[in-house]
């Protein structure tokens, strides 16, 4: 299997990560990342290793004044010439081609003939930067496309209507793995431990897509809490996010030590905008709250809202954040907790493999028989 993802394998794991760590069991998968751009001087080259049952490829090609996804002709031609030897060296030719990146259709041709698969789990030309020649290579992509995957209801409503085959997976969770944040023995990070409680909590990319209204209102109605932001911070200035005493940014963490830091949350928040890159989300890190066992807070996602609105307590402004919290903290959430744990365990990422699989065994059939 071939795939080629918009998402860097060592940044936050989801979707991509989770689904193909559990392929790999049984496939043999080469996960080629977009470019890394040289500095002058330097000779192109392919960054290979191995990690998670995976062969992972990352080009380094020189910088033309190209903003990624775009990627400039002469290194699309450069990219080509690297990666299409390695392919046919490893023996990666004829089997599947598996798209996150609809820009990377310009590699169609380099794994040879095959199925075709598009797991849709992002709207990216609605994210910021997005080239506009996006929506034409992703019609590409849906014409070839054997089979194609989405996450969540609106995202499946939408792209529907553009593949005859297209099937809805919501995101899933490692239910025992979250669980580690409800246990005795784990143990909170040193840099989680000593925060002023309670502690409002998040983890995932920090974006365009964050409601950074709702979370100085929250630093502003709670400022004996403390607001904890766990992730990298990407295509927004690190100097216009909210800064404030009781605010902390930690950085990325690794996805091992993530039920450690839920466990520091006495509210976890999903506090994403309305907002053209947030209309088809489906934020995995909802389950992952509800097999912590947190209350959860959420800006009314539609796919959260559809899925989740008697456990999830709903905010439509600031106001309704501060009102949320505020009763996250002092009602009971036992009946919510055991709903959401209950929702959580009916979603592995292992039942969701199991589907696809059959889905692409199904493809792959039809391949051979055309």
């Amino acid at each position: 299997m071939v795939v080629h993802c918009h998402l860097r394998w060592e940044g936050v794991w989801q979707r991509p990560q989770q689904l193909l760590s559990r392929m790999a069991r049984r496939r043999r998968i080469v996960f080629i990342e977009e470019p890394m751009f040289l500095p002058p001087g330097h000779t192109p080259d392919l960054k290979v290793w191995e990690a998670n049952g995976l062969t992972l490829v990352q080009p380094h090609v020189p910088e033309q004044q190209e903003h990624l996804p775009a990627i400039s002709a002469a290194n699309r031609q450069i990219i080509r010439d690297l990666v299409g030897p390695f392919l046919r060296e490893r023996g990666f030719c004829g089997g599947i081609r598996w798209h996150y990146a609809p820009m990377a259709v310009y590699m169609r041709d380099l794994c040879g003939s095959g199925t075709v698969v598009y797991d849709c789990m992002d709207e990216l030309s609605a994210f910021r930067g997005a080239p506009p020649e996006l929506i034409e290579r992703e019609r590409e992509l849906m014409a070839e496309a054997d089979v194609m995957f989405t996450g969540g209801l609106s995202m499946w409503l939408n792209k529907k209507q553009h593949h005859p085959n297209c099937h809805r997976f919501d995101s899933g969770v490692d239910v025992e793995h979250f669980q580690n944040a409800t246990l005795e023995e784990t143990e909170i990070p040193e840099d989680a431990r000593n925060l002023p409680r309670p502690i409002l909590g998040y983890y995932g990319v920090i974006d365009e897509r964050m409601d950074y209204d709702a979370l100085r209102a929250l630093s502003q109605a709670f400022p004996e809490a403390t607001l904890l932001l766990i992730g990298p911070v990407t295509k927004v200035d690190p100097a216009e996010l909210p800064q404030a005493k009781n605010i902390v940014y930690l950085g990325q963490r690794s996805y091992d030590l993530l039920p450690r830091y839920l466990k520091a949350f006495d509210v976890a928040l999903v506090p994403f905008a309305d907002n053209p890159a947030t209309k088809f989300l489906s934020p995995t890190k909802t389950l992952e709250y509800f097999a912590g066992e947190k209350p959860v807070v959420s800006s009314p996602v539609k796919d959260v809202v559809e899925n989740y609105a008697d456990i999830v307590r709903i905010a439509r402004s600031p106001e309704e954040y501060v009102a949320a919290v505020r009763a996250a903290l002092s009602e009971d959430n036992r009946e919510r907790a055991r709903m959401g744990l209950e929702r959580a365990q009916e979603k592995t990422w292992d039942a969701i493999v199991a589907q696809m699989e059959e889905l692409l065994a199904e493809a792959q059939e039809r391949t051979r028989v055309s």
